[in-house]
């Protein structure tokens, strides 16, 4: 084993990258990270979703990860701690921009705190599509997931819920809309944006966070806490919402299955989400194999 001490940290995106299309962690490259871990490099589950989430797929693991930055870079704390470290979510203002916005198209949105994630029935739509496909995101039976159904119920939720919104993801049964829907929130110059295109266009949603906060915000801030930089950091994703971070990291690395303007924007291209492209990275750039 030749390990190079450049790197002390690893961000590892889920979907598409560290999880399967059932979003599940395949035993080798738990195996893989865990021997980065045990190598002296701290793990860093980088991911749109939140900490419930997040704890949930950690368990697939061979051992929990050291931190976790969670809704795109709007959270960032261990994976045991209460609350985040670092916050950065979105406002009541913004959030009800992002419900009129999604009123005026007719459809609604998916909000996420640090622990629960509100959808209505567009996302489920989104969900079903993805289903069809053979993509496994989320059991609506799981804890955490709540469905609201109409627009009244959503205010009773922004009304109730006791702690802020980190993100939204905005999505339409007409993936033409989402283009508009993106220029619209836009114009307010508050928000930071991350479209997302999937099979070849047929579906299309947007992730929105605060504007400045981004999962490369998110690893800048866990660097500097570490008494690192950003070039200390391999970074590994597949889709939008992970261009901040392989071009913020010192090494960002794309999977085989993402879209080319991701494989243009990294450094370097390892295997699909298929082909434990998580564990070739590691071998390949961590532990020199």
């Amino acid at each position: 084993m030749n390990m190079t001490n450049q790197y002390k940290i690893l961000a590892l995106d889920l979907d598409g990258t560290l999880l399967d299309a059932q979003s599940r962690i395949t035993p080798e490259n738990a195996r893989a990270v865990r021997m980065a871990q045990q190598a002296g490099v701290q793990i860093v589950l980088c991911t749109g979703r939140n900490v419930r989430e997040v704890r949930r797929f950690s368990e697939q693991l061979e051992a929990a990860p050291d931190w976790l930055v969670t809704a795109n870079g709007a959270a960032v704390q261990h994976p045991d701690d209460r609350e985040p470290a670092f916050f950065d979510g979105l406002s009541t203002e913004m959030v009800d921009i992002i419900l009129n916005e999604c009123a005026a198209i007719d459809t609604d949105p998916c909000l996420y705190t640090t622990q629960d994630l509100y959808y209505g029935h567009a996302f489920r739509h989104f969900l079903e599509n993805l289903q069809r496909r053979g993509r496994v995101v989320m059991d609506e039976a799981d804890e955490g997931y709540h469905f609201v159904e109409d627009g009244n119920a959503w205010r009773e939720v922004i009304a109730r819920e006791p702690r802020p919104f980190t993100k939204a993801i905005l999505y339409h049964d007409d993936p033409n809309a989402i283009a508009p829907l993106t220029a619209a929130l836009d114009k307010y110059g508050i928000f930071e944006l991350a479209p997302s295109v999937m099979y070849g266009g047929e579906l299309r949603n947007v992730e929105v966070n605060r504007m400045g906060v981004h999962k490369g915000r998110g690893l800048e801030w866990l660097a500097h806490h570490l008494g690192c930089t950003l070039a200390n950091v391999i970074a590994i994703g597949d889709s939008e919402n992970d261009l901040t971070m392989l071009q913020m990291a010192g090494l960002g690395v794309a999977m085989a299955n993402s879209e080319p303007c991701i494989r243009e924007a990294a450094d370097v291209i390892t295997g699909s989400n298929m082909e434990n492209g998580v564990a070739q990275a590691i071998y390949r750039h961590i532990l020199g194999e």
